[in-house]
């Protein structure tokens, strides 16, 4: 681990916040890398000449984060991965953003149209193997529905979720799971969703035009969809 370079604090702000941000830059700078042990909290104390208990409180917070673990009689340590069942604080930021039809719409599509072009240059045989059972779940789904049934949040989430996975970037699937969760389960509570019969339509061509790589049909997909998603905005919300 590099030496973290901290400095003292200025009590100008409320200090466990000041203490969060100084640790928060060291993840930025890579001098905490995950499986780093941070360095003890009266030490961290000294170096910013704050009191210990400001110290403990940020360390508390970026565990609850799933940023930071401890383990019993070894300290404190930067997790390799986000802990299950971790608070995730980008997903609280996006659910205090502005939900309006144009900011949400023109993000998924422009996020969505990009992820979805990388899915199907980096899809494996077995990604789409995932793909395409999706399809088929929401296909056995709709056999027993009418016609003019809905499409349930989870079976949209599934679905989209399994070309976001395609991309094997976790950049882009970290930001992909929130949009999705913030667009599919938010939303569908606060507007009628599509029907069943509709989203398998669109879910077929896109796993059509990711096997076949076919940007053509693709961008007809995306430019249906979001043209209805756009007019079903402006009538329910």
């Amino acid at each position: 681990m590099a030496e973290m370079n901290l400095l003292s604090i200025q009590k100008k702000e409320k200090v466990t916040d000041q203490v969060l941000s100084q640790i928060k830059d060291a993840f930025m700078r890579g001098e905490l890398k995950p499986g780093d042990r941070l360095p003890g909290a009266s030490e961290l104390a000294e170096k910013m000449g704050v009191g210990i208990s400001s110290v403990r409180e940020a360390i508390k917070m970026l565990e609850s984060m799933g940023a930071l673990e401890a383990r019993q009689g070894e300290g404190t340590f930067v997790c390799n991965t986000l802990q299950e069942g971790a608070v995730n604080a980008f997903e609280i930021q996006f659910m205090l953003l502005p939900r309006t039809a144009e900011y949400l719409v023109e993000f998924r599509e422009m996020y969505e149209t990009a992820y979805t072009r990388l899915a199907m240059a980096n899809a494996s045989p077995q990604d789409l193997a995932k793909v395409e059972a999706a399809v088929h779940a929401l296909e056995e789904k709709a056999k027993d529905q009418s016609p003019d049934a809905l499409v349930a949040a989870q079976d949209e989430l599934d679905f989209h979720r399994s070309v976001l996975y395609c991309t094997h970037n976790p950049y882009i699937i970290k930001i992909g799971e929130v949009s999705l969760e913030l667009f599919f389960t938010v939303l569908h509570n606060k507007m009628k969703p599509l029907k069943t019969q509709d989203a398998l339509e669109d879910h077929r061509n896109i796993l059509e035009a990711l096997r076949n790589k076919d940007n053509e049909l693709l961008q007809r997909v995306f430019q249906k969809a979001f043209a209805a998603w756009i007019a079903r905005f402006n009538q329910d919300t």
